[in-house]
């Protein structure tokens, strides 16, 4: 069934799992939400025919079983067994799916039992002493230490634990803890990352992170360690709603004449160690040594011809920052290969082709100084060499932009970006046997179809799936009289927020987190004076950067907090870490505020990602996807936090009018129970009522 504007309509409530044979036996649950029952028949539909289902399904419906249940039944029936892979960006994922699986294997016999395998990173698996340093460093040393054959964990002999990991689901801090004890037959211990990975092929899932699939250089590496394929795979992508960004992330890459200037620098440290163990080498790895010290010191005068050329490209482009609003601007990458070419090729017996300069750029090997507390990941040679083959590769390509800025207004700078991550996703997904990608923010699932370029030869179904506890419990208040809206910002509109979210403060008996949409507004309204706040309330705010260990600390602090009966407030911005990246448990937070909307600031970016959208999708639907719906979700996102369980309660308030106009009010989710509030007094009286009629939070056995 579905309404006048095609979204499909799920009823709400439960059944008994064994009332149908639809569902399949991977089931968690003795009782299913109704919802929920139905994402895994969507689910199992679709995934026997090779498809994909974009299910839009909110925090507790149970998406993550469904999800499961149905891939679990597609690949036990598949001709060949698909293994499972689950990616998700979050930590706190992998422990629910693992549970979850538990729960699983509780109702089946031993032949139909699921094995998996979680892993992440290396460093955060490693159980040498190098764990400890800077993740550029750590990178750097597990190679060496690999290579030259020294990490004796690495070399013990994985087989020997993998019918232990295979045995019964581990958590990956249950894994590391195990291959850290040492006995007579593993007197080092083994590495859980190895071992891990080469478990992986005799798994029925694999739970890692998206880079596992979407990353190029990760994937590579990645799935030939693990012996897998895609088209051995069906994907599960939790918080699908991010896998765009992500996906365009892995493609930005930023330099700037210090980039320039480090990566010369770590050319010459490369080139005095190959002159250091030249002395130590004769016969034919003394002439390659050479050889390679003279490709190096062409590579170095090359540089240097960049360091004096570039500068003066920059010089003529400028010109065209003048006037504009987002101070950036779009430059050609086929107008920067040539310059680059150009600058290269002015000392005819040093010339250097710009293909050939990223080969030797992607050899370079520095050693990392640790001490630095804001360095990069990668090398300066590594960056600038990823920049110049993005722009080699894609100068003809409208789904890249290459855009110049300056940062303080002084120093020029270029970036890459990836406009269309479908270019990516698209044909990885056709090679996968099937896909669940799942959000409670993944609205419209149509966009993401659209966005992620989902085979349009293989079924797919995109649906949006209600939840049984988003009204009395969660009513959504929309004020009518403020806006984060730049044109209508002032005094009045400031004193309008404050007066609603005071009176949000006045009748909450608990935690508050308020969201806005970004640091600079947030400190205006809430930190540049600060009298008008209740005194009573302990405030705990985002820094920029902050790191995932500060943002658990602060979920810490207010369970302290609640426990010593002191109220707080946390302060973030939509689509960052508090807002997006953290789990609340218990209920802890009472009620959220979200101040504005989250739009993408004017920018030459911006600008060409509507017109590359205008050209696929229309007007219409370009402004939609580029600007709007993402910014609604990241509104959606952090009015989310709150509810964790079917059991939560909390007041979810927006501070922008916006959002009754029905250019936004069509990108929020259907079922939304909605008041409208005039004035900061109707505010009050509303949120007084609802903590009158629900007083206490949920009360959650942990």
């Amino acid at each position: 069934m579905a309404n006048l504007l095609g979204r499909s309509i799920v009823r709400s409530g439960s059944m008994r799992a064994d009332q149908s044979e639809e569902f399949g036996i991977f089931l968690a649950h003795d009782e299913l939400r109704e919802s929920q029952g139905e994402m895994i028949v969507d689910g199992i539909a679709v995934l026997g025919a090779g498809g994909f289902l974009l299910a839009s399904a909110p925090t507790g419906i149970g998406k993550t079983a469904a999800a499961l249940a149905a891939a679990l039944d597609a690949s036990r029936k598949s001709l060949e067994p698909k293994v499972v892979m689950f990616l998700t960006g979050r930590q706190s994922q992998h422990r629910i799916v693992v549970d979850t699986v538990r729960r699983i294997n509780e109702n089946l016999d031993e032949s139909n039992k699921i094995r998996l395998v979680d892993l992440i990173g290396q460093q955060g698996m490693c159980i040498n002493e190098i764990k400890h340093e800077h993740r550029a460093l750590f990178s750097r040393l597990c190679a060496d230490k690999r290579g030259s054959r020294t990490c004796r964990p690495w070399l013990a002999d994985s087989e020997l634990i993998r019918p232990r990991i295979l045995q019964d689901p581990l958590h990956v801090d249950e894994l590391v803890s195990m291959c850290e004890r040492r006995d007579d037959e593993l007197p080092n211990g083994i590495c859980p990352w190895k071992a891990a990975r080469e478990s992986a092929s005799f798994a029925d899932i694999v739970v890692c992170d998206y880079n596992h699939v979407f990353v190029e250089a990760v994937r590579d590496s990645s799935l030939s360690a693990m012996g897998l394929e895609l088209g051995d795979m069906i994907l599960v992508v939790d918080e699908a709603h991010n896998l765009p960004d992500r996906i365009r992330r892995g493609f930005e890459r930023t330099i700037t004449m210090k980039v320039i200037r480090d990566a010369i620098t770590e050319i010459e440290e490369h080139k005095e160690t190959k002159e250091e163990e030249g002395g130590t080498l004769d016969g034919e790895e003394s002439d390659a040594n050479d050889s390679e010290l003279d490709r190096l010191r062409k590579t170095e005068a090359a540089m240097r011809r960049l360091m004096r050329g570039i500068p003066q490209w920059f010089a003529e482009i400028e010109g065209g920052l003048a006037g504009n609003i987002g101070e950036d601007q779009r430059v050609s990458m086929t107008d920067f290969i040539q310059r680059v070419s150009d600058i290269l090729s002015e000392d005819v017996e040093k010339a250097v082709e710009p293909d050939a300069l990223v080969r030797i750029l992607q050899t370079i090997r520095v050693e990392i100084d640790h001490s630095d507390e804001e360095i990069e990941e990668e090398t300066a040679c590594m960056r600038l060499a990823i920049l110049l083959q993005t722009c080699l590769q894609n100068r003809d390509s409208p789904a890249f932009a290459l855009v110049h800025d300056k940062i303080g207004g002084e120093e020029n700078r270029l970036t890459t970006h990836l406009l269309d991550p479908g270019v990516v996703s698209g044909d990885l997904l056709d090679m996968c046997s099937g896909a669940i990608m799942m959000s409670g923010t993944l609205t419209p699932p149509e966009m993401y179809r659209d966005i992620l370029k989902i085979p349009l030869d293989r079924q797919s179904n995109s649906k949006e799936y209600t939840s049984h506890f988003l009204s009395e419990r969660r009513p959504v208040l929309i004020a009518k009289d403020v806006t984060s809206r730049y044109q209508d910002r002032g005094e009045e509109n400031t004193s309008r927020l404050r007066a609603h979210i005071h009176s949000i403060l006045k009748q909450t008996p608990g935690h508050v987190a308020i969201f806005a949409p970004s640091y600079a507004l947030l400190e205006q309204i809430l930190i540049e004076d600060e009298d008008w706040i209740v005194k009573s309330r302990r405030m705990l705010q985002e820094r920029p950067g902050a790191s995932k260990e500060e943002m658990d600390r602060m979920v810490d602090n207010l369970h302290r907090l609640r426990r010593e009966e002191t109220p707080a407030i946390l302060a973030g911005v939509l689509g960052g870490k508090l807002a997006e990246g953290v789990d609340y448990p218990g209920n802890i937070l009472d009620a959220v505020i979200c101040i504005g909307l989250p739009l993408p600031p004017p920018s030459s970016r911006q600008d060409a990602l509507m017109s590359y959208y205008e050209e696929l999708y229309g007007k219409q639907r370009a402004w939609r996807y580029a600007s709007s719906q993402p910014a609604v979700n990241r509104l959606l996102q952090g009015m989310g936090r709150p509810i964790r369980k079917a059991a939560d309660r909390a007041l979810v308030v927006l501070l922008e009018k916006r959002l009754l106009q029905r250019g936004y009010k069509f990108c929020l989710p259907e079922g939304m129970h909605m008041v409208e509030s005039v004035d900061s007094g109707r505010t009050e009286r509303h949120a007084e009522r609802f903590f009158r009629n629900n007083p206490d939070p949920a009360k959650h056995i942990e």
